[in-house]
């Protein structure tokens, strides 16, 4: 229910951010989401649901881990999908990078403020049967 309600408020202000932009008129976007559940190495969980803003938009992905929820901004990756935010659980440890590819995610924090040096978190994250 928690993931549900995190994204839903995310896609509301996703929707509400077009009418802002233009005077109030509201321009239509297609706005859709799926959630997945997995299950890393030592039997640790993430739920990521990944958020599509339009035909051709920004993409999204929103993290339950550890109690807590995070939202990432899809980042440039040479294979996979990769999702990134400055923002992690501890404000002095650097953001969180969602790196899932080929059936296999991992959960890193950024060191410091250099997002090309990473420390995981979570490894070998697989989709829950």
């Amino acid at each position: 229910m928690k993931t549900f309600t995190t994204v839903s408020a995310l896609l509301a202000a996703l929707v509400l951010s077009p009418a802002l932009a233009v005077g109030g008129a509201a321009q239509p976007v297609a706005i859709s989401y799926r959630t997945f559940h997995y299950t890393c190495d030592a039997g640790r969980k993430v739920d990521v649901s990944y958020v599509n803003y339009g035909k051709n938009g920004p993409r999204f992905a929103v993290l339950n881990y550890a109690g807590r929820t995070y939202g990432l901004a899809q980042a440039v990756s040479a294979s996979g999908a990769r999702y990134a935010s400055l923002y992690g659980p501890d404000v002095s440890s650097g953001g969180l990078e969602w790196w899932e590819a080929k059936g296999e995610g991992t959960l890193s924090r950024f060191v410091g403020s250099d997002t090309r040096n990473t420390a995981a978190l979570l490894t070998g994250c697989t989709l829950r049967r």
